[in-house]
């Protein structure tokens, strides 16, 4: 009985092994008719990069063939960045605020010379 079972999954392994290449290869055409109709540059928002890095990264050297919502080697990057341990720090937006010193400066001659309003 156990032989019997080992027998039609075998069968059946090789029956999805012949038709998995089918599948992908409809996709793969589909996916290329889909991207004609869309502009040039399809912009990618953080979330989707992270589902692209999350299942891109088990590709291997499957990527180069595979990918092309964004240039291969994009996604490499956004891989290695992804698996960096050391955090990058934060980019800081806007002006560097002003020094204390440069500021009680600039109001003590502000009061010197009538500068500004009163």
């Amino acid at each position: 009985m156990k032989n019997l079972y080992q027998r039609l999954l075998l069968l059946i392994a090789g029956a999805t092994q012949l038709e998995l290449p089918r599948h992908v290869r409809y996709l793969k055409i589909e996916n290329e008719i889909l991207r004609s109709k869309l502009p040039k540059r399809v912009p990618v928002t953080p979330k989707e990069q992270n589902r692209l890095v999350k299942f891109g990264a088990k590709l291997g050297k499957a990527l180069s063939e595979l990918v092309t919502i964004v240039h291969p080697d994009t996604l490499r990057r956004w891989i290695r960045d992804s698996q960096q341990t050391g955090r990058k720090k934060p980019v800081k937006k806007g002006r560097p605020r002003t020094q204390e010193q440069i500021r009680e400066l600039i109001l003590k001659l502000a009061r010197e010379n009538d500068w500004g309003y009163t």
